[in-house]
């Protein structure tokens, strides 16, 4: 199955390359060797989920533009936005076989192929995005890159798009407030049996027919960070925000371990060093962000700031029959 899709993904490649009169992938090491040994730039890509502008375009475009400028131009990032070269399981699949150089993706998606990352798809285990940097840039961001290593894939940084919070045409007050209400929850094991355990109806609702299906009221809640209420303007169609904070999700940007393990030592040193700075700098403006988006639903919404170490105190019920499985990790969380 991943030779099927790897052979799809290399026709679209250079089927989108074609149309945008861009360079090959430097994947294969000898059009690497012949474009370093003549002076031309390398070219790799990097394919992300997000529409252009949108926050892991920035992320990505702050990347590039730091790997152009170290590199002194020997490198050049092609970006590929918004699912263009196939969706995220099928370019991980693509950077897993070395047939695609980079992608952005999430936590939750990175867990089907090493299980341990779903240790930080566990609700209310970060407390802010202070947190979420020390914990990511440090030993437990190692250890689970480390566990994809043999998948063929080496995490080269962390972006960010902010915890999520629930909506509701209710006050969200408490855990217990939940109790009966419709409310659509991300595809996350933990998350959504923390909902269930709260008295709450899960539905299943894609994230593209959720406004209708909040406007016609087949779904009563959901639970987003706040760019994704704001952008999607959840507020015409749910009057309360309740700041849980409830769970975060990592955006690691992959690199194929095939191509990064045949960079010189000091090319390697530096997309860590770029892919370090790049996280620092989206851990900054997803601060900002965030505090804007805030400022914006709180003029369109009534937002409730709730305990939330009751809230913590509950998701510790259901964290509990996991947490298990993760000893290793959980031993890295500071």
């Amino acid at each position: 199955m991943k030779k099927f899709w790897s052979l799809l993904l290399s026709v679209a490649m250079i089927a989108s390359l074609a149309a945008c009169g861009g360079s090959g992938s430097s994947s294969d090491s000898s059009n690497s060797g012949d474009a370093a040994a003549s002076g031309e730039a390398i070219h790799l890509k990097l394919s992300h989920p997000s529409a252009e502008g949108g926050p892991y375009d920035l992320m990505s475009k702050k990347f590039k533009e730091l790997v152009e400028e170290k590199s002194g131009g020997k490198y050049v990032i092609d970006i590929f936005a918004a699912n263009a070269l196939g969706s995220q399981e099928e370019v991980l699949d693509a950077v897993s076989l070395g047939t695609l150089d980079m992608a952005v993706t999430s936590d939750d998606i990175l867990a089907k192929y090493a299980p341990e990352w779903g240790y930080i798809g566990l609700p209310f285990l970060f407390d802010d995005v202070d947190d979420v940097d020390e914990n990511l840039n440090g030993e437990l961001g190692a250890y689970l890159s480390s566990k994809l290593e043999d998948k063929g894939m080496f995490v080269i940084s962390f972006f960010e798009n902010g915890f999520r919070n629930v909506t509701a045409n209710k006050e969200i007050k408490t855990p217990q407030d939940l109790a009966g209400l419709k409310i659509r929850v991300m595809t996350n094991e933990p998350l959504r049996a923390m909902f269930t355990n709260a008295g709450a109806v899960v539905t299943n609702v894609s994230f593209s027919e959720l406004y209708q299906a909040l406007q016609l009221g087949t779904c009563e809640a959901e639970e987003n960070p706040f760019a994704n209420i704001r952008d999607k303007k959840f507020y015409e169609v749910q009057s309360y925000m309740c700041v849980t904070m409830h769970s975060h999700t990592a955006e690691p940007l992959v690199m194929s371990k095939e191509l990064f393990d045949g960079l010189p030592a000091e090319d390697q040193a530096m997309f860590q060093e770029a892919g370090l700075e790049a996280s620092k700098w989206a851990y900054q403006h997803a601060k900002e962000v965030d505090a804007e988006n805030r400022e914006y639903l709180e003029g369109q919404m009534t937002v409730i700031e709730p305990d939330r170490e009751l809230w913590k105190d509950f998701a510790a019920q259901t964290n509990a029959s996991y947490e298990a499985n993760y000893t290793e990790a959980a031993a890295l969380k500071k």
